[in-house]
C-alpha cells in the first residue's frame, strides 16, 4: 500500500472511529465514577473535598527533584512533570518527545534523521556538536543512572511512571553537565499488587508496535516486572530514484526486567536489567537545496540561472538541483544507514536508619552505535559521513537524606568511569581518483574518570520561611588520544592534480599524552552551588529567588580531516550564574494551577558549537540568557482540563568569530525566542462507568540558528503543530481503543541547517515527522 493511501484510508478510520464511539451514548450530567486526573503521578497527598462529585481540583504531583519525594507545588524549581497516564494521552513514545509538552525545551536530532546526536537543549542552553564523545550541558536521566552520551539519548520511553523536566542549574544533587537542567525518566518500579498491560498499535507508514508489561509479587518479600516495546515503520523520506529505498524508517526493540526484594525490615534492594537495540535500518539522510555566497558576501540559495561550481546553471557540487516540492521527497542515492544496542545494568539498595535514609546506585552501561549518511543529499554517491562508537560507563552513587527540627539534608558521593573508541569519516567517493579526491578517517580513544562530593540542607526558619544552601565539588580527569589519516587526497587540494592513494594511511594530525603532553590530559576541579530563600504565605502558593553556580567540564575537539591545530583542540570548561526567581500558586479551591519563573545567566567561556563547510568546532564564549516561563493549568470542572505553557528567551554569546561577517555577538543555538505548548482534554462518562475522551494539542517554536555563524545557511524557521485523540474506555473489561493524528497540518518542522557551500555548494538541512496516523488497543490486567 502506497504512503498516501495509507494516510487516506487511516483518516477516514479516526473519523469514523470518533463519529461511532460519540453515538454510543449520552455522557450523564453528573458521572459517579470520578476521571483518572490527568495531572497526577501518584495519590493525592492532602484529601479530597468531601463534595468530590461537584468539586473540581487539580491533583498533586509527586517528584523527586530534590532526591527526595515532595509535591511539585513545593519545590522551589522550574519543573514540568508528566504522569503515567499523560505520557499516554500525548502519544509520548521516545525520549525526544518531552519537548512537545515542557516549554523552553528543545530537543532534536541534529544528524539526518536522527540517526545519532539528539541534542537537549534547555533555555537555550546547548551543546549542538555532532561528536559523540561530547556531553551535554543538560543531563539526561533513566532510573537514576547518568547517560554520559548524545548518540544514547534518543531511546524508546515506555513502562514509565513519570517524566521530570527541571530548568535551571541542577549541579549541586545531580551532578555532572547539569548547568542548563535535566530530564530525569523514571520507570514503573515492581509492587506487591499484581499489574499488568498490553498494547498494539497501528500507524503511517506501515508503522505497528506492541508494548506490554506484568509486574507483582513473586514470593513473600520479593517483587518483580518485566517491560517490552517493539516497533517498526517503513521510512517516510520518499527516494524518488527508480528502486530507491525511503529512509528514516524504525526498528527498534527494548526490554526491561526488574527484581525488588527485602533484606531486612529496613534494608531493601533492587536490580533492574535492559537491553535496547536498532537492527540496520535506512536513515542518514538531508534534503539538499543548492546555496552559493552572493554578491553582498552573505550565504544565499542559488538562483536557477547562476553557474558557479561548472556543473549547470543552478546545480550543487554534484550537478543537482531538487525539483520536489515536499520537504519529504528527494532523489538520493541509499547509503544511509543506522545501527545501535545498549546494555544496562542497576543495582540499587536503600537502608533506612533511624536518622537518615542510605541509598546506593550501582550502574554498569555498554553501548554501541554504527551510523552512516548521505552527507551529500542527492542522487549521486559525492559525499558519505560515517561514525561507530563503542561506549563504556561505570557509576556509583551513595548518598543519605534525613530530616531533624525543620532542617532536611541530602549528601552524597558520585562517581563516574567512561571509556570510548569514536571513528569518523569524511570520504567523497564520486571525487576518487580526481585532483579533489578525499578520504579522512579520524580514530579517537578518549577515558574520563570523575567523582563529585555533594550536599544540601533545608532549613525551616519559620512557618512562611526557608533558606536552602548546597555544594558540590567535582574532578574530572580526562584523556584524548587522537589521530587523523587519509587514505586518498586530490593534489588539487595544493595546487597540483590527480590524486595520490596511501597505503599505509598518510597521518596528518597526531594528539595524545606521547606527542603534545598535557595538552592532551584535563584535569580540574570545578564547584557548583546554590543559595534559595523560599517565601509561603499560605498552604497553596510558593515565591522563591535562588542563585547558582553551574559547571561543565573541559574536552576535546574531533578533529577530523586534520584542519585544527594541536592548540584548537582542547576547550575550557565552562561556568555560569544563574539568578532565578519564581512563584507557585494552586488558586480558586485548586482548580487553576499558575507556575512561573524569570531568570538571567552569566556564562563564562561557554561552549558553543559552529560548523562550516566540513571544519566543526566547540569553542569558550562569553555569554547572557536571560527569559521566564509561565505555565498554567485550568480543570473548571472534574473531566475537563486546559494547559498553557510559553517559554521566552533572549541568548547573546559575545565576540564570536563566523565565516562571512567577522567577528560579531551572536545567538546560541537551538534557542528559540518563543517556544509554546498546550492542550486541551475533555472526558465524557457514561452510566455504564465508560469512558469517550478528546483531546487536542499543540506546541510552537519560533525561529533559531543551528550554529554559532548566525546566518541565512543556519537559519531555521519557526513552527506550529497541532495534534488530536479520540479514546474509548471500556471501565469493567480495562480496554481502551484510541486513535490519533499528529501533524495534523502536515508541517514541515525544520530541525537543522547545515552550511556546506564552501564544500558541496549545497545546505543540508532536517525535518521532523509528516502528518502520521494511527490508533491502538489496550488491554489492562
Amino acid at each position: 500500500m502506497s504512503a498516501r493511501n495509507d494516510e487516506s484510508r487511516l483518516t477516514l478510520a479516526v473519523v469514523i472511529l470518533g463519529v461511532a464511539l460519540g453515538c454510543l451514548s449520552v455522557p450523564r450530567a453528573s458521572a459517579a465514577a470520578e476521571m483518572t486526573r490527568q495531572f497526577s503521578v501518584d495519590q493525592p497527598i492532602s484529601p479530597q473535598p468531601a463534595a468530590a462529585e461537584e468539586t473540581s481540583t487539580i491533583g498533586e504531583i509527586i517528584v523527586t527533584a530534590q532526591r527526595r519525594q515532595q509535591s511539585i507545588q513545593d519545590v522551589g524549581v522550574s519543573i514540568t512533570a508528566v504522569s503515567s497516564e499523560q505520557i499516554r494521552q500525548f502519544g509520548i513514545t521516545s525520549s525526544k518527545d518531552i519537548a512537545q509538552i515542557a516549554p523552553g525545551v528543545v530537543f532534536e536530532a541534529g544528524e539526518g534523521g536522527g540517526g545519532i546526536e539528539n541534542g537537549l537543549t534547555i533555555r537555550g542552553i546547548s551543546q549542538s556538536d555532532f561528536s559523540p564523545i561530547q556531553e551535554s550541558p543538560n543531563s539526561i536521566y533513566l532510573d537514576d543512572v547518568y547517560i554520559s552520551s548524545p548518540n544514547a539519548a534518543g531511546f524508546m520511553t515506555y513502562d514509565l511512571d513519570r517524566i521530570e523536566v527541571l530548568r535551571g542549574p541542577q549541579g549541586t544533587l545531580f551532578g555532572r553537565a547539569s548547568s542548563g537542567g535535566l530530564v530525569n525518566y523514571i520507570s514503573k518500579q515492581p509492587t506487591d499488587a499484581f499489574d499488568a498491560y498490553a498494547q498494539i498499535g497501528y500507524g503511517s507508514y506501515a508503522d505497528r508496535w506492541f508494548e506490554g508489561a506484568v509486574g507483582g509479587p513473586l514470593a513473600d518479600g520479593i517483587r518483580g516486572r518485566l517491560s517490552y516495546r517493539w516497533e517498526e515503520a517503513n521510512g517516510y523520506m520518499e527516494n524518488r530514484m527508480p528502486g530507491g529505498q525511503d529512509t528514516f524508517a524504525t526498528h527498534a526493540g527494548s526490554v526491561r526486567g526488574q527484581l525488588a526484594f527485602d533484606v531486612t525490615s529496613t534494608l531493601t534492594g533492587r536490580i533492574s536489567a535492559s537491553y535496547d537495540w536498532q537492527p540496520r535500518h535506512s536513515d542518514g539522510m538531508y534534503r539538499s537545496t543548492p546555496a552559493h555566497v552572493g554578491p553582498n558576501g552573505q550565504p544565499a540559495l542559488l538562483p536557477a540561472d547562476v553557474d558557479v561550481y561548472g556543473t549547470g546553471a543552478g546545480n550543487d557540487a554534484t550537478g543537482y538541483r531538487d525539483p520536489y516540492p515536499s520537504a519529504w521527497q528527494a532523489a538520493f542515492n541509499s547509503v544511509g544507514y543506522s545501527l545501535s544496542d545498549k546494555y544496562s545494568s542497576t543495582v540499587y539498595f536503600d537502608w533506612k536508619l533511624a536518622a537518615a535514609t542510605i541509598s546506593s546506585v550501582t550502574n554498569f552501561t555498554k553501548f554501541r552505535s554504527s551510523y552512516n549518511e548521505d552527507t551529500d543529499g542527492g542522487p549521486v554517491d559525492f559525499a558519505q559521513f560515517p561514525i561507530d562508537q563503542n561506549l563504556t560507563q561505570w557509576s556509583q552513587e551513595i548518598r543519605a537524606n534525613g530530616s531533624a527540627r525543620g532542617v532536611q539534608w541530602t549528601s552524597g558521593v558520585f562517581y563516574l568511569d567512561t571509556n570510548q573508541h569514536v571513528e569518523e569519516e569524511f570520504t567523497f567517493p564520486a571525487l576518487s581518483g580526481s585532483s579533489f579526491a578525499y578520504d579522512a578517517f579520524n580514530p579517537v580513544h578518549q577515558t574520563l574518570k570523575s567523582i563529585g562530593v555533594f550536599g544540601q540542607t533545608e532549613y525551616k526558619f519559620s512557618d512562611k520561611w526557608r533558606g536552602t544552601v548546597g555544594a558540590r565539588y567535582t574532578h574530572d580527569d580526562k584523556v584524548m588520544n587522537e589521530q587523523n589519516y587519509f587514505y586518498e587526497l586530490g593534489n588539487g587540494y595544493s595546487g597540483g592534480s590527480g590524486s595520490t592513494v596511501y597505503s599505509p594511511p598518510l597521518e596528518t594530525f597526531n594528539f595524545s599524552e606521547a606527542t603534545v603532553g598535557s595538552l592532551a590530559h584535563e584535569s580540574e576541579g570545578m564547584w557548583s552551588g546554590k543559595l534559595q530563600l523560599d517565601y509561603l504565605p499560605t498552604d497553596h502558593s510558593l515565591y522563591y529567588a535562588s542563585i547558582s553556580r553551574g559547571v561543565k567540564g573541559p574536552g576535546f575537539n574531533m578533529n577530523l580531516g586534520g584542519s585544527l591545530s594541536d592548540a584548537q583542540t582542547p576547550f575550557k570548561s565552562e561556568h555560569m550564574y544563574a539568578y532565578e526567581t519564581g512563584m507557585k500558586l494552586d488558586l480558586l479551591d485548586r482548580r487553576v494551577r499558575l507556575n512561573g519563573s524569570v531568570y538571567y545567566y552569566d556564562y563564562y567561556n561557554f561552549q558553543g558549537f559552529g560548523f562550516n563547510g566540513l571544519v566543526g568546532q566547540v569553542g569558550n564564549y562569553r555569554g547572557s540568557f536571560d527569559g521566564g516561563e509561565l505555565e498554567l493549568i485550568v480543570s473548571p470542572e472534574r473531566t475537563m482540563t486546559v494547559q498553557l505553557g510559553v517559554a521566552y528567551l533572549e541568548s547573546l554569546l559575545r565576540d564570536v568569530p563566523t565565516a562571512y561577517s567577522g567577528i560579531h555577538d551572536e545567538h546560541s543555538v537551538e534557542a528559540p525566542r518563543w517556544t509554546l505548548n498546550g492542550a486541551a482534554r475533555k472526558a465524557f462518562q457514561f452510566s455504564s462507568g465508560n469512558e469517550l475522551s478528546l483531546q487536542w494539542s499543540f506546541n510552537y517554536l519560533s525561529s533559531r540558528y543551528s550554529s554559532v555563524d548566525n546566518n541565512f545557511a543556519t537559519f531555521v524557521p519557526g513552527s506550529f503543530i497541532h495534534n488530536a485523540r479520540v479514546a474509548y474506555k471500556l471501565e469493567a473489561s480495562g480496554i481502551e481503543i484510541a486513535a490519533f493524528i499528529n501533524n495534523i497540518s502536515n508541517v514541515a518542522r525544520m530541525e537543522y541547517s547545515y552550511d556546506l557551500i564552501s564544500s558541496t555548494g549545497s545546505l543540508l538541512r532536517t525535518y521532523d515527522k509528516p502528518r502520521w496516523l494511527g490508533f491502538s488497543v489496550r488491554k489492562s490486567f
